[in-house]
């Protein structure tokens, strides 16, 4: 699958299909955008691609009030990588392009550019100056125009509609199972392990301390994770939090790997988290809080043990 960052470079593609969002997740709502783009492409002997943009508009225009993101912009690329499309078209957004109209961008960049002959969008797009375009607008200037627009959504589970946001929601409140299924997966930090103050490893329980480069992390406390490497995926339990028994100052992801003993000191992993075992509390002593592990561990096993692989 072609990353491709600069649409002058590239070359007109027969029938070519865009799908057109943020896709900040690759959930089951984005899933099913994806979805129906790459069919109408293939309907049509056509390749289907995903246009969106690096960095996120908000994180231009509103900063102090972007949502924290639900992966990074690699793992997205990963994700989008492995849905069936045959390229995804990464914007630079900056302020200049912030000021394009709606009108505008369809006639300079699905047009002009990308010459496209359908372009599938969510039921909730928002795109151009002011956010102005949307669904609507889209089947309008598709009509101007002369190409398809596919209007999807919305996608619901258990009756709630999937949305980055709606997860994002869930995420900060530690409902990572009900997060996981309008994900299609486990939520899951990409990061960094690096050394830590070793604290785990004077109560027995040695930890893999985690530099997220993941926004959107679950509140303080303990959870049954799993951590992804190149190998397989291997049980784990993570603390989250300011260590206050031991009255720590700053916020950690410390994660202890059952079974294992392996040096893994600077290697960039995935921590999906599954379930959150209990809220972070402070224990009168390093004894008290050992005990305490030790049964965390017991029910971080038993919910690893009763969710489905990743």
């Amino acid at each position: 699958m072609e990353i491709i960052r600069d649409l002058n470079l590239m070359p007109v593609p027969a029938h070519p299909v865009v799908a057109l969002g943020n896709f900040d997740g690759v959930h089951l709502g984005h899933r099913a955008i994806l979805k129906a783009a790459i069919d109408r492409a293939h309907s049509a002997s056509g390749k289907a691609y995903a246009l969106t943009f690096d960095p996120l508009p908000a994180k231009v225009l509103a900063p102090r009030h972007a949502p924290l993101m639900l992966m990074t912009a690699e793992d997205k690329l990963e994700f989008l990588r492995g849905s069936g499309l045959d390229g995804v078209l990464v914007l630079h957004f900056d302020l200049a392009l912030s000021r394009v109209t709606a009108h505008d961008f369809v006639r300079d960049y699905l047009l002009a550019k990308l010459h496209v002959e359908a372009v599938v969008v969510g039921h909730s797009v928002s795109f151009g100056h002011k956010r102005a375009g949307n669904a609507a607008v889209m089947v309008k200037l598709g009509r101007e125009f002369g190409f398809e627009t596919i209007v999807v959504g919305p996608v619901k589970v258990e009756g709630v509609e999937v949305s980055s946001s709606k997860i994002r929601e869930l995420i900060l409140s530690g409902d990572l199972p009900h997060a996981a299924r309008l994900l299609g997966r486990p939520h899951f930090l990409t990061g960094k392990v690096i050394h830590g103050r070793e604290r785990g490893r004077t109560l027995g329980f040695p930890t893999a301390n985690l530099d997220s480069y993941t926004e959107c992390i679950p509140p303080d406390g303990v959870y049954a994770t799993r951590v992804v490497l190149p190998d397989g995926a291997y049980p784990s339990i993570t603390n989250i939090g300011m260590r206050p028994t031991f009255h720590e100052s700053a916020r950690s992801i410390e994660t202890h790997i059952f079974d294992f003993n392996r040096d893994i000191y600077d290697h960039t992993i995935r921590l999906e988290i599954i379930e959150r075992v209990r809220p972070e509390r402070k224990f009168e002593s390093g004894e008290a809080l050992g005990r305490q592990i030790t049964q965390d561990l017991k029910r971080a096993r038993e919910i690893l043990a009763a969710a489905a692989p990743s």
